[in-house]
This record gives C-alpha cells, sequence and structure tokens, in this order.
C-alpha cells in the first residue's frame, strides 16, 4: 500500500511537471511583437550629377521593444505598386536621401533597418526611415510591407510552428501622372497579415 501511494505521487509529479511545461510554451511570452508606429509614405528631392535634382520617396517610422528582452529584427520594408512596370521597391538604406530626411524633418539621429539588426534594448524605442528610390508616378495605389517585426516561432497546440507575419498599409492617390508630388496618399487600410 505504501508502494502504490508512493508510485501515485510520483505519477502525479510527472503530470504536474509535463502539464507546466505546456503551460509555459503556449503561455504569453513564447512569441514575441515588437511595436511598430509609421507616418504615410512621401517624398524629398536629393542632388544629381550637374547640378538637377530628383524625387525619391521615404518613410519614417519608430520601432519599440517591450518584450523583455533585447531583439535584434531582421526588419524588411518594401512598397508594392500597382503598375506593371518598376512595381516593387524595397527600402535601399540610400545616405543621400536620409541626409535630405533629416534635414527636411529636422531629426538629428535617423536608424536603418541595418541598424536594428546590431539589437534594440528591452524598453528602448528606435527612430528610423526607410528609402524607396523614385516610385512609378503611374502608380495610384501602393501597399507597405514591413516584415521582421514579430517572431516567425510560434506555438500551436504545443507543436513549433513557422509563420511569417508582417504588417500592411494600403494607400491610394487621386489625379494623373503629372505633378505627383501635390498627390497625397491616402491610407485605406492597415493590419497584420500571415504570408
Amino acid at each position: 500500500m505504501r508502494r502504490s501511494a508512493i508510485f501515485g505521487l510520483a505519477a502525479a509529479a510527472v503530470l504536474a511537471a509535463s502539464s507546466l511545461t505546456v503551460a509555459v510554451a503556449d503561455g504569453p511570452g513564447l512569441r514575441w511583437k515588437l511595436g511598430f508606429s509609421h507616418d504615410t509614405p512621401t517624398w524629398v528631392k536629393i542632388a544629381e550629377a550637374e547640378g538637377k535634382t530628383k524625387v525619391v520617396w521615404y518613410m519614417t517610422y519608430s520601432v519599440e521593444n517591450a518584450t523583455g528582452a533585447t531583439r535584434k529584427p531582421a526588419v524588411r520594408a518594401l512598397l508594392l505598386a500597382d503598375t506593371v512596370k518598376d512595381n516593387e521597391f524595397r527600402d535601399t538604406f540610400d545616405a543621400l536621401t536620409i541626409s535630405a530626411v533629416k534635414e527636411k524633418t529636422g531629426a538629428r539621429e535617423l536608424s536603418t533597418a541595418v541598424d536594428l539588426r546590431s539589437g534594440i534594448e528591452d524598453g528602448e524605442t528606435v527612430d528610423c526611415v526607410a528609402t524607396f528610390g523614385a516610385v512609378n508616378d503611374e502608380a495610384k495605389k501602393i501597399e507597405l510591407r514591413v516584415y521582421g517585426l514579430m517572431d516567425p516561432v510560434t506555438q500551436i497546440e504545443g507543436k513549433e510552428v513557422h509563420e511569417i507575419k508582417y504588417w500592411s498599409a494600403k494607400y491610394e492617390r487621386k489625379g494623373d501622372e503629372f505633378q505627383r508630388t501635390e498627390d497625397k496618399w491616402k491610407l485605406v487600410s492597415s493590419g497584420w497579415k500571415t504570408e
């Protein structure tokens, strides 16, 4: 009788330990997500050869780490346009554009997605800029996609799952292809999407 009681207690302890492990694995804190806010994509002029200038597009954004640990996110931003040609504009980290944005906005320091890879301490917020080059003037709709703000590994019913989630913001603008810098982008929808 004493032996069966000891086995019963041991079995109960094993069950409690396994259920505790599952609760921790499936509980909050397993998958981290960084706070993110952004401005509407806009333009700035940068100098070219022979005293000429060109219009390039950029977006300022902030990334906040409130996950409880240092994170090294691989943030990747791109604009997708509704045009047949020249319809994908990736963040180029262009130094001339960043310098022009600092001058235009008065920001003393702006990081890039490359800088974020060295790490964001817990409790830290970093102001950043994404540079997209010359967006096609014929575009009437664009979608901003930002990847790398959420850990791709999660657990569903105790199984590890790799899931790519990105932030999506869709914009539209009216008007024709002339004087496109005067046509403002209007936010139509935004939210998390699963790829």
